[in-house]
């Protein structure tokens, strides 16, 4: 049996109808939630909804979910389905596209949909249940009568022991979604979770831990969460929400989805022992959260209501998931939960990440945006050369956008305010359209941008961090670079990235601009060889030791099979130019100005801060 304290903290959590909602319409659509087979990694579902006696009955699925911009085709996962009418005879069901199937009109007033979903994609995005409980998306769960709008209401069978998490309002042992929006919009969690409770000004949030928490500082991670959470109320003035749960699945994967009222969050249980992956995680928590506001309620007019049945294209997803990545470890470092070594640590990888990817120089932000459908959520070996992130070049014009409108009003406004004023202006009902949004950002700095946005969100110039400098008191350390140099010489650089596959030396990835690329070397090619040296993963940074910028040699290659040959010229392997570190010779006026952009108080630094490294909890969604 389930614990009581459990039992009771997952009552709390989940908010009941009240009164007046008892005596709404009746529900669109039914669902009975069988859990039995879940160690086989299925969900068994009963649909029953209304059946016309003229008209057939059109059942469909939803082919994506919001906040991740890819066509998922959840129907996939159905393994069985089948209907029967009010009298429980079976009737036909014809499936007539991917996600749709019709049910022949008929006297009896309902039918019933029996149905059986396959539930092992660990993502956020996707189902994933075992034996010990698990997780639900609505997109990915939900059969829907065409047609018609809610509301929604779902129970579970019996399942025992177990208890269920979710946003929704309850009716008695139903759970009640208004519309398909919010039916969508509301992940379930199924087993033993760990519930701690906390307030923000008078709103309840609830940091919620699914799976082995051995690892894991239960009252650290609350109290850490509160104080990030008071620090995001904080920046934006306002909670547009009466409840928010963060739900964290400890399961050995990442990433994270926004949803209006909760997030829905993937890590491992070694991300809290070790410092850097829960910095990594905070970011994570703080990138989901700031998605409350800016996402889920301050959206582009595309955003929302959705059409879950086709790709929905914005050019604005550099706000939607640039500017709140820019926010997320901005607002950590305001909270505390980072010092200014860190966090300029972080933003530093992000520089150096984009000066990496020649896609920078091929794909605008917008396009990146837009075509997000088709680039970011399916990338291929040549998606460094051809596409850039809306995530990571996002979060850097945001930062340049923000040194911009604060050397404009003389430091009397900055991006914070442009955000909160967006929000006040546009987080109703009908969103931002990219004229409205870029025309807050001209209001709050006091003059036209167009030149910026033409250059960094429009276009493909290379962004210049000069003004953030200058703002910011802030300047890249190369002195690294120049003591390597004194103590030993450059030595030859190909660019190669390649991959041991049993045994075989294979190229992974060919970039741009590299003596690899020029050469002509292709992803998949076999390296075998470099001049009379035999090539492996083991063996290959110490032959090229032996070659000077400048030396040519022969590389041999299998390709398909055939053995080539290819003339490579070694060059110079490009230098870490972007370490952002203090300008201890800017004034104290600059400084002032760089303890107000992190917050009250500058961040103290530690006497020797660790070498960070991405944590793989990045927030993909």
């Amino acid at each position: 049996m389930v614990a009581i304290g459990l039992i009771l903290a997952t009552i709390l959590a989940t908010p009941f109808v009240t009164p007046e909602a008892e005596s709404q319409e009746m529900p669109a659509a039914t669902y009975l939630i069988d859990l039995q087979d879940i160690s086989r990694h299925r969900i068994h579902v009963e649909m029953t909804c209304a059946r016309s006696p003229v008209e057939d009955l059109e059942i469909w699925m939803p082919v994506w979910t919001p906040g991740s911009y890819k066509i998922r085709d959840y129907a996939r996962h159905i393994e069985t389905l089948s209907a029967m009418d009010a009298s429980g005879k079976e009737i036909p069901v014809t499936k007539v596209r991917k996600n749709t199937w019709t049910i022949p009109a008929g006297i009896g007033g309902t039918v019933r949909l029996r149905y059986t979903l396959y539930c092992r994609l660990m993502t956020v995005r996707t189902n994933f249940v075992e034996k010990d409980g698990g997780f639900l998306n609505g997109a990915a769960t939900f059969l829907l009568p065409r047609g018609i709008d809610g509301p929604f209401e779902f129970a579970f069978a019996d399942f025992n022991p177990g208890v269920v998490v979710c946003t929704l309002p309850r009716k008695g042992n139903r759970w009640v979604a208004a519309d398909v929006d919010t039916l969508c919009d509301s992940p379930i969690l199924i087993g033993q979770p760990e519930i701690l409770p906390f307030v923000v000004e008078e709103v309840p949030h609830d940091l919620i831990h699914l799976g082995d928490t051995s690892t894991w500082d239960m009252e650290g991670s609350r109290e850490a969460i509160e104080t990030l959470t008071r620090e995001m109320v904080s920046f934006w003035g306002e909670i547009p929400y009466s409840r928010y749960q963060f739900m964290n699945v400890i399961s050995e994967a990442g990433g994270g989805l926004e949803h209006k009222d909760c997030t829905l969050m993937l890590t491992s249980r070694w991300s809290w022992k070790d410092e850097d992956r829960r910095r990594g995680w905070y970011g994570l928590v703080s990138h989901e959260l700031f998605h409350a506001w800016n996402g889920k309620r301050l959206r582009p007019v595309a955003l929302g209501p959705f059409d879950y049945e086709k790709e929905v294209l914005t050019p604005d997803l550099w706000m939607v998931e640039g500017f709140t990545s820019y926010y997320d470890d901005l607002i950590v470092a305001r909270a505390g939960l980072m010092n200014s070594d860190q966090y300029l640590k972080r933003l530093s990888d992000q520089i150096e990440g984009i000066r990496n990817s020649p896609g920078r120089q091929v794909r605008p932000l917008s396009e990146a945006s837009t075509d997000a459908w088709i680039r970011y959520y399916q990338q291929d070996e040549n998606a460094i050369n051809s596409q850039i992130s809306y995530y990571t070049k996002g979060a850097l014009v945001a930062w340049l956008l923000d040194a911009t409108i604060r050397e404009a009003s003389d430091q009397q406004r900055s991006l914070d305010d442009a955000m909160r004023l967006a929000f006040q202006r546009y987080s109703g009902a009908a969103g931002y359209t990219p004229q409205q949004l870029r025309e807050v950002f001209e209001e709050v700095a006091g003059q036209s941008l167009a030149d910026f946005f033409a250059r960094y969100i429009d276009g493909t110039e290379d962004l210049d961090y000069a003004i953030a400098l200058k703002t910011f008191g802030l300047r890249f350390d190369v002195s690294d670079d120049e003591e390597d140099e004194e103590e030993e010489p450059e030595k030859g650089w190909l660019g190669l990235d390649a991959r041991d596959r049993s045994g075989r030396w294979v190229v992974s990835e060919v970039r741009r601009g590299t003596p690899a690329y020029e050469a002509g070397l292709n992803v998949g090619d076999e390296v075998i060889a470099l001049d009379a040296y035999r090539a492996s993963a083991g063996s290959w940074s110490n032959i090229c030791r032996q070659f000077l910028p400048g030396s040519k040699a022969t590389l041999t290659i299998a390709r398909r099979g055939r053995i080539e040959t290819l003339d490579v010229e070694f060059s110079t392997a490009p230098k870490d130019l972007w370490n952002l570190q203090i300008d201890e010779e800017a004034s104290e006026e600059v400084a002032l100005r760089r303890a107000a952009w992190w917050g009250k108080a500058e961040p103290e630094k530690e006497e020797e801060a660790p070498e960070e490294s991405a944590t793989g909890d990045s927030a993909e969604d």
